[in-house]
Parts: C-alpha cells; structure tokens; sequence
C-alpha cells in the first residue's frame, strides 16, 4: 500500500472534483478497510515464503554419560545436531510456500476485481437513480402547475369537481414518486459510500451527473468463456493451489519412509585436559506411521481441489453467457428506446403542442402528453443504467475490462 499521506493526497484530489466511475473504484481500492484487511493476506504469504528459506535452528543437547563419568571434566557431554533431513528438504518447501504466495496473491486479485465490479454497479445505480429522481421532479412540477390551473379554473366554474380531483390527484402520485426517487438517491448513495470506506467529510463526494452514452459498438463477443477461463483471478488462485497441493503430496510420498534424519557433534573434556569429540545422528523408525495417512488424505484433498477447480471453470462459463446475454439485452431494449419510444414521445408532444395552439386541445391534455415524454425518458435511463450495469457483470464474469469507459452522458 502507498504512504498514509500519499493515500490521503490522492484520495483529496479524487473527492475535490465529481467522481467518475474509475475514480470511485481508484477511491474504494485505496480507502475500504474490508480490502485493506485482505491486502495483509499478502504480507502473510510473503512472511511464509521467507519461513519456508530459513535453516531450522540446532538442537543443543547436555547430558551425564554413566559409562564415561569418571573420564569426564567436568561429568557433562555437549552435544549439537541439526536436522539433515530439513536441509534437504529446503528447497521443496520453498517451491511449496511460493506456489501459496502465488494462490494468494490470485485470490487477492480477484477479490479486488469482485470488489470493483460492485463499486461500478453502485455508482451507475446512483447516477441512474439521481437522473430519475430529477425526472420525478419535473413530472410532479407539471402536475402541480396543472392542479393549480385546474383549482383556479374550478372557482370561475369552468371545470367540474371530477376534472379538478383528476387532476389533484394526479399531483398526489406525481409526489410520491419524486419522494419514491428521493429515497432512491439516498440508498444508492449510502451504498456507494459502503463500498468505497469513505466517511465525514469524505462522504460529501458528488458523482458525475449523467450516465455514460451506449457504445457505438461492442468488442468481439464470441470468445469471452476462453478469455474468461484463461484471465480470471478466482480460476488462477484455484489452479495455483491444485499445483501447491501436488507438491506437498509428492513431498508427503518422498519422505514416508525416512523419518526425521538429525546429525550432529559431541564434545567433552577428559579429566587429562584434553578433549575429545564424536559425531552423533538418530533417525526416525517408521515401523508404526510410514505417513499413509498423510498422504491419503493429501490425495483427497488434491482431488477435491481438481474438481471443485473443474466446477468454478463449468460456472464461470455459465456465468459469462448469462451476463453477454443480459448485457445484449439491455442493450437492445435501451436502443429502442433512444431510436423508437423517446422520439416518438417528442413526436406526440410537438403534435399536441399545435393542437393546443390551434385550441383543439385542453392545456391539461397537453401536460399529460408531456409527462408521458418525461415518463419515457426516465424509463430510457433505466435501460441505459441497466446496459451499464450489465456491462460491469460482463467484465466480472470475464475477468477483466472490455473497452475503455467512453466520457459522454445521457442528456
């Protein structure tokens, strides 16, 4: 992790200005406690890794020889070994807890990627929702303008109770939906600050205003379930311990037989002044545990990483098509509505708008046909927040980004 104090600069620098959808990720990598915590992961497995290179230390033995005693001054036998067996081992460890730091590292990466995905789909849920709550407000000011108009029209006796509750109540549920997208905001939003670990001052952030226009295309979408299985973390982490599990079972099998190996020196003083030294070694007697079950249990263990690694494969597969076929679909709804529905509803509106002109039209029929214009560009940002949100499953489900983010906004 960078400095406190380069972490808090950068985060001042990002909070100063809108957040765009990398900032908020850029935000959330660097202040969410949650992902601080799993960043330690790292140092763990690099601590064990450097464990794993290290000599075990001697073994320092004193002890009184009955049968030497009288030989001996002082009556005391000094001995040192090691464990020769270790030794050999050293370099196996080391592979071991290297191919477990790589695990970790997978599993860190991918944790970030999950993390991020979720931060996208937050911040175009808030973007999405801040449109529509703007939106609601324009419809329930068109209704209350027109519940006005119709009050007053009701005094001078131009419009009958029928018409003016109509209209009241109109007004009424074009409240409750402005209220509706008010609260709307503020669950996005608080769940955008969840995800980023910003609180005080730090959670007066303000997102950019508007959603990102649809692509003019799609990148190639026919070898995202390859692309997916070769480049995503979670795949990666779980073939890294596949491998670090045929280790440890191939070292359990190399090592069933030998046992603990120590070697090592002894030293005494004769009582003539001199000394005299001895080399010494024990060795474990597999004749009750020659690690069968160990290594057993190794091999269950191997297997059943294989095939829990075999089934995440088989899922991200589904997972992938799912989120193409849903992003598709998103996108597809979402193009009807910008080339069909929207301009339609502005056809319609210009239309009644001579109508009114020409006095053929009530004024009330007029600010209907502009909420339902209104209503359909709020329903075109839904779709247009949904293809975004798809988009960001997709890039999930793959393992990584698609294209760049393009900068325009829905207008």
């Amino acid at each position: 992790m960078p400095a406190k104090t380069e972490v808090d600069r950068t985060l001042r620098d990002l909070l100063a200005k809108d957040l765009s959808v990398d900032g908020a990720v850029e935000v959330a990598l660097l202040r969410n406690r949650s992902l601080v915590a799993i960043y330690e992961e790292l140092s763990v497995g690099q601590a064990d890794l450097v464990q794993a290179g290290l000599l075990r230390n001697p073994a320092l033995s004193v002890g009184v020889p009955p049968a030497e005693i009288e030989a001996i001054s002082p009556p005391i036998v000094v001995g040192i070994a090691e464990d020769f067996l270790g030794l050999l081992m050293l370099s196996a460890r080391k592979t071991i807890a290297r191919a477990h730091l790589e695990a970790v590292e997978m599993r860190v990466a991918s944790e970030v990627l999950d993390h991020a995905a979720r931060v996208r789909t937050a911040y175009f849920t808030l973007q999405g929702a801040e449109q529509v709550a703007a939106m609601h407000r324009i419809v329930a000011d068109a209704a209350d303008a027109a519940a006005a108009l119709a009050g007053a029209q009701r005094d001078a006796g131009n419009l009958s109770d029928l018409g003016f509750e109509t209209q009241r109540g109109l007004a009424e549920q074009a409240r409750i939906e402005r209220e509706r997208g008010e609260a709307d905001v503020l669950r996005a939003r608080e769940q955008l600050t969840r995800l980023m670990g910003v609180w005080g001052f730090e959670a007066g952030y303000t997102v950019t205003s508007r959603l990102p226009e649809l692509p003019a295309s799609e990148p190639p979408l026919e070898h995202l379930e390859s692309l997916a299985i070769g480049q995503r973390s979670d795949l990666a982490a779980m073939r890294t311990e596949v491998e670090e599990l045929g280790h440890v079972s191939s070292l359990a099998r190399s090592t069933r037989w030998t046992g603990s190996l120590t070697v090592g020196l002894e030293a005494a003083r004769l009582v003539d002044g001199n000394y005299s030294f001895g080399p010494n070694a024990s060795i474990e007697l597999p004749l009750f545990d020659q690690r069968q079950a160990l290594v057993a249990r190794l091999d269950a263990l191997l297997r059943q990483s294989e095939a829990r690694l075999q089934a995440r494969a088989v899922d991200a597969r589904s997972e992938v098509r799912a989120a193409r076929d849903a992003m598709v679909a998103a996108r597809l709804v979402a193009e009807r509505y910008r080339t069909v529905i929207v301009p339609l509803r502005e056809h319609i509106v210009a239309l009644a708008q001579q109508h009114y002109d020409a006095m053929l039209m009530s004024p009330y029929e007029l600010l209907l046909a502009k909420q339902s214009e209104v209503t359909a560009y709020r329903d075109y940002i839904d779709t247009v927040r949904d293809y975004w949100i798809a988009r960001s499953d997709l890039e999930r489900a793959v393992g990584g980004r698609l294209a760049p983010w393009p900068h325009g906004g829905v207008q």
